[in-house]
């Protein structure tokens, strides 16, 4: 029989491979290829993913990087947006294309009205042709032409069929602006190229995520019926089983601490695939921290305590300084507490860039 493995060994597991338990010697190219890419709906989320898993990140290496267009950003996975090496924007970008077809479809097809779709397709293209434009800026001239069809399904109609990738000096570090789009044709000079066959992509996913179920992988993914490409590598594979009975897979090399191996504070964005990376998140996000983070407009930014999310935090800036307000959903131990404390100092210091003073405060646990 396969051994079971608990949640605490998976969440060892994933943080091993997150570089979360110990912060690694990793080239920013190099870490954002082995991870798939970072989640990146906002500006600042990638930089604070690879200041927690990367030693010595500053924001200025990963600036150059997304300005000399060695990492792009674009909507990929599950139809959200991920910075990428240019060279996995172009081969798994191709792969999603039926993520985002069938998410435009159930969202914009009805408020699309009597517009051709290839006909706005077309005259989309001319004008990003012409420029850089925003989504908003983009939809608004197409409707000059479909006035009938919500500006917003028009624009979303060139993410879901072309590569639009948020170019700087939009969406790089403190540019809260709204995104520049361009074609990944203009942009970098060439378009996609051809996809991998999903049984690569799954030793990949593994790699950064596993031990994972095939549940897991079409969550983080968007896609559907991955059970063939599991299937296909059964013989290299290893199989364990969660504590809910499912099987999870993992390459036999993959690395499983001790599940008692010290994981440190860490302080995440609103969104990261270290959670986000699975359907069952429980390696990770507690039923209590899941119960707390939902919200009407997204997620919250949370932090970690011995590997797990155990509360929220929030940031306010002026010219200034910077200010963390940490909210634990659990009582913590005066250890703990201590070590939460330093590590938002240390964020928030990472966050003002040496630009101004870092306060700490703390709300009151909230009631479970």
């Amino acid at each position: 029989m396969p051994e079971t493995l608990t949640d605490r060994q998976l969440n060892r597991a994933t943080l091993a491979r997150q570089w979360m338990l110990e912060r690694a010697d990793v080239a920013i190219s190099d870490a954002i290829a082995f991870l798939l890419g970072l989640q990146a709906q906002t500006s600042n989320g990638p930089y604070q993913g690879l200041w927690n898993r990367l030693a010595g990140f500053r924001h200025q290496d990963l600036t150059a990087l997304i300005e000399d267009k060695s990492l792009l950003r674009a909507t990929t996975m599950r139809t959200t947006l991920h910075l990428h090496t240019a060279a996995d924007m172009r081969s798994i970008r191709p792969v999603m294309q039926a993520v985002l077809d069938r998410s435009w479809t159930a969202t914009f097809r009805k408020r699309f009205a009597d517009a051709d779709h290839d006909t706005v397709h077309r005259r989309g293209v001319e004008l990003l042709d012409e420029a850089p434009m925003t989504s908003g800026a983009l939809g608004k001239r197409l409707a000059e032409t479909w006035p009938n069809s919500e500006p917003l399904a028009l624009a979303q109609l060139l993410h879901c069929r072309e590569t639009l990738i948020q170019t700087p000096p939009t969406r790089i570090w403190g540019h809260g602006g709204a995104p520049l789009l361009s074609r990944i044709e203009n942009w970098t000079g060439r378009g996609l190229d051809n996809p991998p066959a999903l049984p690569d992509l799954v030793r990949r996913y593994l790699a950064a995520y596993g031990p994972a179920s095939v549940m897991d992988m079409q969550s983080w993914s968007g896609l559907t019926r991955l059970a063939p490409a599991f299937e296909a590598l059964k013989g290299e594979l290893v199989e364990f089983t969660g504590t809910d009975g499912r099987t999870l897979y993992d390459l036999p090399d993959g690395p499983r601490p001790d599940p008692d191996t010290p994981a440190p504070v860490r302080f995440m964005p609103e969104y990261d695939n270290v959670w986000l990376g699975f359907a069952d998140r429980y390696r990770i996000q507690p039923e209590l921290a899941r119960r707390r983070m939902v919200l009407v407009n997204g997620y919250v930014a949370t932090y970690t305590v011995d590997g797990f999310i155990s509360g929220n935090w929030t940031v306010k800036r002026n010219k200034t300084d910077i200010a963390i307000t940490i909210l634990p959903f659990r009582k913590l131990t005066p250890a703990e507490t201590t070590e939460v404390e330093a590590e938002a100092h240390a964020h928030g210091a990472f966050l003002a860039d040496g630009k101004g003073m870092v306060t700490v405060a703390w709300d009151a646990v909230v009631d479970a």
